[in-house]
This record gives C-alpha cells, structure tokens and sequence, in this order.
C-alpha cells in the first residue's frame, strides 16, 4: 500500500503541470513573500488615505497594462511550436512584427499621462502629479516588455521566470523600504515599483539572447490579420479578467473618501493573498495545454488537475478569513482602522476564489483556441461597473456586487465547459464505432 501511495505521488510530481508549477510555486512563494512585505509596509508606514492612493495608481496602471498582456496568449500560442522546432529565426520575426507597434503605443500612452496628469489625478483625488506621470511610464514600460514575457513561457523556462520574479520582487521591498523611509511617501513606493519591472525586462532580453542574435526569417508570413483573429479575442478576455479584479478599487477610490478608500485597499490586500498562491498555476497551465493541443495530446487532466490546485487553498484561506476575520487581517495589517471591514473578508475571499478559477477556465479556453470566451467576462466586466456606479451606497454593496458577478461568469465557464466536453465524447465516440481515429486531443 505505502508503495502504491509513493508510486502515485511520484507520477504526480511527474506531471509538467505540477512539475512546472512547483518551480514557478516556490518562486513565487519566495516572491510573493517578498511582496507582501512589501505591502505590508506600505499600508503601515503610509497614512491611510495615502496607501488608498498608492493602490489605486497600481490598479489604474493594472487597468491600463492589461490590454497588451493579453497579448502574451498570442506569444505563446505562435512561438510555442517555433520554439519547438528550434526556429529561433520565425520567433525573431515575431518579436519585431509585434514589438515596434506597442513600443509606439507605449510612447502614446506615456504621453496621454503627461498631458492629462491634472485631469486623472482630479477623478482619483491625487494631488501630487508625479505619480500619475510614474504611473504612466510604469504602463509604457508594460507595452515595451510584454513581448518578452510571452516568449518566456513559450519557452517554458519555468525556472528563470521564477528567478526573474523573485529579483523583481526583492529590489521592490528593498528599494520601496529605503525611499519609503527617506520620505518619499507614496512616490517612493511608485517608484520602486517602476524599477522592479526593469529587472526582469534586462534579465529577459539576457535568457533571450540565442534568439534576438540569429538571423530573421521573413516576417511577411506572420501576418497581422492572423494575429489580430486570435489576439483581439483574447485581448478582450484577460482585459475583462483585470476590470473584474480592478475596477472596484478605482470606483472606491472615487466615490468615496480617502480614508474609506484606504480601509478597502486594506481589504483587497489581504483578500488577493488567495490569487497570490494560485495565480501561477494558471500560467503554467497554459503554455502546457497549447503544446498538447498542437500536437493532438491529451490534455483535460491537466485542467483537472490546475482546477485541483486552486480550489483546494482557496477554499481553506475562505474558510479561515470568514471563521477569524479580525486575526486574519491584524495579522497582514497592525492597523485597527481596517478593522471595520473585517466582516466583509470572508465574503471578499469567496470572490477572490471564484475570480482565481475564472482566471484558470479563461486561460483553459484560449489555450485550445475557444476565443468566445472573451464575451461573459467582458460582460461582466461591465455589468460589475455599471452597477457599482448606479449602486455604491456602502463597502459592503461593492464587495456583494464583485461576488455576484463573478458567480455568474464563472457559472457561465463551467456551462460552457461541460458543454465543449459532451461534443468532444459524443465526436470521439462516433469515431470509435465507425473505426476512424478521433480527436483525442480532450
């Protein structure tokens, strides 16, 4: 029996979804450990109403930068099979076909928050402009290295990622601590959070070197019609995946007043603590299931298994934030103010998981190329807003109305799921009678 158990927890930890997922889970923990140090002593050396402020600049440039992120399943989708083939040449092309436009993007987006500084920090009630201009090139930077993230977990280099992450992570804190004490105040924060996005970004084009060195092939043949089919779909779905996590922050900050925006931040830290420990599933997850659906592998037990992974934790770190809520966040946050909020933890943990297995079934579903998925989160994504404006009397209505639209996308997935999954025994069940190979690929 003990060797039946250890032979199953041996082919277990064989899996590249776990296997993978144990090298970007360590960096990760190691990362996210850092991170919320980070955010930890943010929210107890900056005021109240200034940490509000910080969170809120985060999510706008979140809110800002998901768009190109999106880009990244489109990376992995077409340098994937390149890299398979070792043609460095096509993944070249592809870099420059998609990195001189968004560099221009980039530059566009910088100079819209120069411009309009005064006009952005009015809505969100930040008077010091230069951390809506820092939040601006944060942004840009985004578009300029977006390219460079795909291409990594088109490599699956699961290891630097991790590495990368774990770099960018500590000279955050380290930086972040040091301005922060220096009294830069929420600049300094700003700050080091702009010069841990250039870490990586110098690490990657490091890693990437083999590829950026060979020689071009013809670019022509990645054209931007074929791109735009898959990457404007998926473009669509990871922005409603952002405005779903995000939004809610930036209409806080600006219907209610600083120091109410500031308890709810406190909040949302420690209620994202559960996505923190299950976002890198997904992102493991999904380069792995493009690689089996390209070559027609199975692949449903890898989702089986991600699915696995992120609703166990998240459950247990619910339970735990609805049974002791106060200890809960007095742990994360030695600050009573945010203590009014406690009652709303479990419930905003509940909307953290179900957003975590969104985030899981959405990048499932671009993975074999089921782009509609785009439509229930966006919206959603829009629901969640129009109703937080028409409705926003309380925390407590803000936090219901996240919970309740995120039910309903998620409800939405798993319908849409079952029903690719009775398509694909019915097709391979009519294969098997009639003696042709089937799609075995589910």
């Amino acid at each position: 029996m003990r060797n039946k158990i250890l032979l199953l927890g041996k082919k277990f930890l064989k899996q590249e979804l776990v296997s993978g997922s144990i090298y970007i889970f360590i960096g990760s923990i190691f990362a996210n450990v850092f991170n919320l140090f980070f955010n930890l002593f943010m929210s107890r050396n900056l005021t109240v109403e200034g940490y509000g402020i910080f969170t809120s600049a985060i999510s706008l440039v979140v809110l800002i930068a998901t768009p190109v992120g999106s880009i990244t399943p489109t990376v992995v989708s077409f340098a994937g099979s390149r890299f398979a083939k070792e043609d460095y040449g096509s993944v070249k092309a592809l870099f420059l076909k998609i990195t001189k436009p968004l560099f221009i993007i980039g530059i566009v987006i910088l100079l819209f928050f120069v411009v309009f500084a005064r006009n952005i920090g009015i809505f969100f009630h930040i008077t010091d402009q230069s951390i809506i201009i820092i939040a601006g090139i944060i942004a840009a930077m985004a578009y300029i290295g977006v390219v460079n993230s795909g291409l990594l977990q088109a490599r699956l280099a699961f290891k630097f990622i991790s590495f990368s992450n774990l770099a960018s992570a500590f000279s955050k804190l380290l930086i972040g601590v040091i301005l922060v004490i220096l009294g830069l105040s929420v600049k300094g924060a700003m700050i080091s959070v702009f010069i841990s996005g250039v870490i990586p970004l110098i690490l990657s084009f490091i890693y990437l070197r083999f590829v950026f060195l060979s020689k071009p092939h013809n670019s022509n043949k990645l054209r931007f019609k074929n791109l735009l089919s898959y990457g404007l779909p998926s473009s669509l779905a990871t922005l409603g995946m952002a405005s779903l996590i995000s939004t809610d922050i930036l209409l806080v900050k600006h219907f209610f007043d600083p120091l109410q925006a500031g308890i709810y931040a406190g909040l949302s830290l420690v209620g994202k603590v559960i996505f923190f420990f299950t976002a890198p599933i997904g992102s493991v997850m999904f380069p792995l299931i493009i690689k089996k659906h390209a070559k027609n592998e199975s692949y449903n037990n890898i989702f089986k298994i991600a699915i696995f992974m992120v609703l166990v934790p998240s459950v247990l770190i619910s339970v735990f934030y609805f049974l002791y809520p106060d200890i809960s966040i007095s742990f994360f946050i030695k600050n009573e103010t945010y203590l009014s909020v406690s009652a709303l933890l479990g419930l905003f943990g509940i909307f953290i998981t179900t957003y975590s297995l969104i985030s899981l079934f959405v990048y499932y579903f671009l993975s074999i190329k089921k782009i509609k998925v785009f439509v229930p989160v966006i919206l959603g994504a829009i629901s969640q807003i129009l109703l937080i404006i028409i409705y926003h009397d309380r925390l407590f209505t803000i936090v219901v109305i996240s919970l309740f639209v995120s039910l309903a996308v998620l409800a939405t997935l798993v319908f849409y799921y079952l029903k690719i999954y009775r398509e694909y025994k019915k097709i391979n069940k009519e294969t098997i009678l009639i003696g042709k190979p089937g799609e075995i690929g589910y």
